[in-house]
């Protein structure tokens, strides 16, 4: 029994010394940090500070409307054989969207054509005729009266096979038009038949929506629609559309009508959109340029921590991180104007800066690699 109870005391003071072991190597030897001399140094990443030319702007909210609509309709009457358009689907240009029977007006056509060939045969007989007359009209040998008579014969039929060919072609131009195509591409966004249907001339087949590009209508502030010209090219970014919803239109037109209350003008930015990914009804940010260039300080937007009602950056000075408090302004393209104690050149930190402290040291990462 006592032996057992030596036992016993031995293994627990091997497991306090394991215990306080494995609390000093957390405490001293911690490896996600380097040292340089006793001192602890912090993994950065660094940008360089540039300066630039960038144009002030306001951001303003507008939204997508379709670039344009069409009611397709049926320019023929009949009973609807085929009905290819479905909503939510895409169409090309020139897509068959419905067919109307067309037999009675296939029908229509042969008869004509026959009926051609009937008049084609009898002006020819009856220009033989007016040849002969002719020459004995000239020789006294018949009276003017058969000789008139030979001419207004081949004369009539001559009308007769104008219009039958007149007849032929409006024919072919209504069964043409038993298929109805989609007179630009988009998307079917209403269906108005259906197969077994009887249509009428004019009745509606379905509803098309053109995308692109996409019209976006902004309401301007009269204090700056002065600024807003057509052909002027503008960024806007949509909501919803991850990764994707930065785009740049141009001003396609500026409604010279504004709203009386809200002291707004209506402006239209046409905006491509060949991937589709941009729909009507989104709301987005739009970017209008409302002055002339000017040179700001750009820092990166991970530069910019904010601490409290103020904003600061780290900037690496003789390997240690020293602290400046900027006044941030308007961002462009992924920077942020800034004004503070910087200067083209500078190196700010991006990534680590949430946990520095005012003359740290660091170590600047580049590419996985550590520089000291």
């Amino acid at each position: 029994m006592a032996v057992r109870r030596q036992v016993l005391r031995d293994s627990g003071v091997n497991v306090v010394l394991a215990f306080l072991l494995a609390m000093a190597l957390c405490f001293n030897g911690r490896p996600s940090a380097a040292r340089e001399g006793g001192a602890r140094l912090s993994p950065v990443r660094v940008e360089k500070v540039v300066q630039r030319e960038v144009r002030p702007y306001v951001r303003l909210i507008g939204t997508s409307r379709v670039f344009r609509k069409s009611r397709v309709a049926f320019e023929v009457e009949g009973r609807v054989v085929a009905f290819e358009a479905r909503r939510g689907e895409p169409v090309d240009r020139g897509e068959i969207l419905a067919r109307i029977d067309n037999t009675a007006i296939a029908l229509q056509l042969e008869q004509a054509r026959a009926e051609l060939r009937e008049a084609e045969a009898n002006f020819e007989n009856a220009a033989l005729e007016l040849q002969r007359n002719r020459l004995l009209y000239e020789k006294k040998s018949v009276s003017s009266r058969e000789y008139d008579d030979a001419r207004f014969r081949a004369g009539a039929l001559e009308h007769r096979i104008a219009a039958l060919k007149a007849r032929i072609g409006t024919i072919k131009n209504d069964l043409s038009r038993c298929r109805v195509r989609a007179p630009f591409a988009g998307f079917v966004v209403q269906e108005h038949t259906e197969v077994g249907q009887w249509a009428k001339k004019g009745g509606a087949v379905a509803e098309i929506d053109d995308i692109d590009p996409i019209l976006v209508l902004v309401p301007v502030p009269d204090r700056y629609v002065g600024f807003v010209k057509p052909g002027r090219e503008i960024e806007l970014r949509f909501a919803g559309i991850e990764g994707k919803g930065g785009r740049k239109g141009l001003v396609r037109s500026v409604v010279p009508e504004g709203n009386e209350e809200a002291r707004t003008f209506p402006v239209e930015i046409e905006v491509p959109n060949p991937d589709g990914a941009l729909l009507a009804g989104l709301s987005c940010e739009v970017r209008l340029p409302v002055g002339d260039l000017e040179r700001r300080i750009l820092v990166p937007k991970d530069a910019v921590v904010p601490g409290g009602d103020t904003y600061h950056v780290y900037v690496i000075q003789d390997g240690k991180a020293q602290r400046v408090t900027v006044e941030k302004g308007l961002a462009y393209e992924g920077r942020l104007a800034v004004k503070g104690d910087l200067a083209p050149g500078d190196r700010v930190v991006i990534e680590g800066n949430e946990r520095l402290r005012p003359g740290e040291g660091v170590r600047i990462l580049e590419g996985g690699a550590a520089q000291r």
